[in-house]
């Protein structure tokens, strides 16, 4: 029998309505009243969930400007038009923007190849219209996530765009990315100090050099928020359970993103233990200091901004080399020494 995409939209999760998309490799779900968010994605053939879910705090209904951080019950959410909280002229923008909150329209399709969900939404500030597609095709572990926002107001505004997944990991595992450069925004512990750089994935401290590949028990107490910029023509992801040689990895195109926020918590951010490979349009996150900086991207009325991404899923691997465009592995096993 010919592997085929299902959907089922007659779920819900503590009252609020949930889409489930799957085929034979990924089942996912989705919350349309909040914000579009992306609650499960769990790789079917060993029931392994990827998305963090929050131990104190389970999903609700919410409103415009409700504290992110106090509401967060953990999956992926889109974040709209900045990360921090922020402003531009006299227009506010709450904590991770505008858009996770609002409930989303959903439509199902399917042709040949996959299916589709369609999501949308109008800004409740910024004057703007947003399509966003989960593409699942029928017979690869590939999840296709697009993003088209339109400008309906008649002066240009400013906007960063980033896609924040939240991750389930144990020690042990392993992050890959491409040859790139570091930046430490903020950290608690042996995760560095404000504005240094480094190479990854060597992190110069004061206890010596720091693998950053590796993940470390939550019992560390420790975060870091770094930014990841790729100094090739690479963009990518990839987290691995190497006991277990399956793994979750992103890839973008560095066209469309400036590179990945990473938001690594282990212990040292309310006690939580997460960790969050967010693409960012550009850098810094905070909109009013890309402003600022020249960084940020510009809407203007009739050219909307499109963007694309694929997640993808693994095993056989406990490393990655890289991740091509079309969301094809490649990877190797050799684990990371001590030291």
């Amino acid at each position: 029998m010919k592997n085929r995409t299902n959907f089922d939209g007659r779920w819900e999760l503590l009252g609020l309505r949930a889409g489930v998309l799957s085929n034979r490799w990924i089942r996912l779900v989705v919350l349309p009243e909040l914000g579009g968010k992306l609650w499960s994605l769990e790789y079917r053939p060993l029931a392994h969930e990827w998305l963090w879910h929050n131990p104190r705090i389970q999903v609700s209904r919410l409103f415009l400007g409700a504290p992110f951080d106090e509401n967060w019950a953990g999956g992926a959410d889109l974040a709209f038009p900045s990360c921090h909280t922020s402003h531009w002229n006299d227009w506010p923008v709450p904590e991770l923007g505008e858009l996770w909150s609002i409930p989303w329209d959903l439509r199902f399709d399917e042709d040949d190849e996959a299916g589709t969900l369609t999501l949308s939404a109008g800004g409740r500030i910024w004057p703007i219209t947003v399509t966003r597609t989960i593409r699942l095709p029928h017979d690869r572990p590939v999840v296709e996530l697009g993003f088209e926002i339109a400008n309906i107001g008649p002066e240009p505004c400013p906007f960063i765009m980033g896609l924040h997944p939240a991750l389930a990991i144990a020690p042990g595992y392993r992050i890959d990315l491409p040859p790139g450069k570091v930046r430490v925004d903020e950290a608690k512990g042996d995760m560095g100090v404000a504005d240094q750089e480094y190479l990854w994935p060597m992190l110069p401290t004061l206890n010596g050099q720091r693998d950053m590949r590796r993940i470390p028990p939550q019992s560390q107490g420790e975060y870091g928020g770094h930014f990841f910029w790729p100094t090739g023509p690479d963009l990518w992801w990839s987290v691995t359970d190497q006991k277990s040689k399956t793994g979750i990895g992103l890839v973008a195109s560095p066209e469309q993103f400036e590179g990945f926020w990473m938001w690594q918590v282990y212990g040292g951010w309310r006690g939580y233990y997460h960790l969050a490979l967010e693409p960012w349009t550009s850098y810094p996150i905070t909109l009013h200091e890309g402003v600022e900086a020249g960084t940020a991207q510009w809407l203007v009325a009739g050219q909307p901004y499109s963007a694309q991404t694929r997640l993808v899923c693994f095993e056989g691997y406990d490393a990655v080399s890289r991740i091509d465009p079309d969301g094809t592995v490649v990877g190797h096993n050799s684990r990371l020494t001590k030291g």
